[in-house]
């Protein structure tokens, strides 16, 4: 079974905050085997503050406003290691923020965004109906799986 290798910046985000690896790696072990990957994958998941993620939310996708989740998918592979799927950037105060709205905590939010960034570098989308369709059914299978709340946007 091929993997999902994460590669994680938690920099910005203070010991209380941070999402644990073995976490992190269960989430990506997860999507690989609903996703039945054959090739391992590496991927680098950073937490940013909200300026930045509103910077690059504007820059990117045209909204000026603070966003969750940016997913990055990056070109070409490194023939040496396994090929680079692209970046995922997790807001943390937004992310607890829906956490406190929802009602559950904010360790599980970030869980459902890791799993939700995962899917958009695999090639899912949410932006009409029927891409919707093909990704939440998927992306609430996963995270049942994981223990966390699924939501749809």
């Amino acid at each position: 079974m091929a993997r999902i290798l994460l590669e994680l910046n938690q920099a910005a985000v203070r010991g209380g905050q941070r999402l644990p690896r073995a976490e992190a790696a269960r989430a990506a072990a997860a999507v690989a085997r609903a996703l039945r990957l054959k090739q391992d994958a590496r991927v680098s998941v950073a937490f940013v503050g909200e300026r930045d993620i509103r910077r690059l939310n504007a820059q990117y996708r045209g909204k000026d406003c603070v966003t969750d989740v940016l997913s990055f998918p990056l070109e070409g592979e490194d023939a040496e290691e396994e090929p680079v799927l692209g970046e995922i950037l997790l807001c943390y105060p937004q992310a607890r923020r829906q956490a406190e709205e929802r009602g559950h905590s904010a360790r599980q939010e970030t869980m459902f965004l890791l799993v939700h960034g995962l899917l958009h570098l695999f090639g899912f989308d949410h932006e009409t109906p029927k891409d919707a369709a093909r990704m939440f059914p998927l992306q609430t299978r996963i995270l049942e799986g994981l223990g966390v709340p699924a939501r749809i946007e």
